[in-house]
């Protein structure tokens, strides 16, 4: 996981990289079709003489990294739901970090809840399934529904 957004780059339907220079912010997009399979952190050379790493991530959707708090429950004996930190979130699933250990699985199902930050706190209430887990960072798909599309799209805007 990428802890410095300004290193990653999201691929997301054509195929096509935006990649920007940390040092003179000079902006040049690229095919990266040929490693959509293949290598996903290369070295890059600015015009400015600067070389720097990328990290390559090919997603169906944008994701936009945020620090909202949460709250998840993920498995139905639980009785309460547990606090998190929403660490990045895109139209079809959310990253999160959990405090302290944990017994979540990959495949896992349950729901997560916050508050967008937009100008009318939307409460964002969404099922979830587990798909992947870093220490404390899980990663989970939205289980399809609608709710929320509007809401999410307009927040997720670049």
């Amino acid at each position: 996981m990428v802890n410095d957004p300004s290193k990653l780059t999201s691929i997301v339907k054509d195929d096509a990289a935006t990649v920007v220079c940390p040092v003179c912010y000079l902006a040049r997009q690229t095919s990266v079709k040929q490693f959509r399979h293949k290598q996903h952190t290369l070295k890059a050379k600015c015009k400015c003489g600067h070389i720097f790493k990328i990290e390559l991530e090919f997603r169906q959707h944008r994701r936009k990294q945020t620090a909202m708090q949460g709250k998840y429950k993920l498995s139905s004996h639980d009785t309460r739901n547990k606090a998190v930190k929403i660490i990045n979130l895109s139209m079809s699933g959310a990253c999160f970090e959990v405090r302290g250990k944990h017994d979540i699985q990959i495949g896992q199902k349950g729901t997560i809840n916050f508050t967008l930050d937009d100008h009318k706190q939307t409460i964002v209430l969404k099922s979830v399934t587990v798909r992947t887990i870093q220490g404390n960072y899980i990663g989970c798909d939205f289980i399809e529904d609608r709710a929320y599309q509007k809401e999410l799209g307009f927040f997720l805007k670049p």
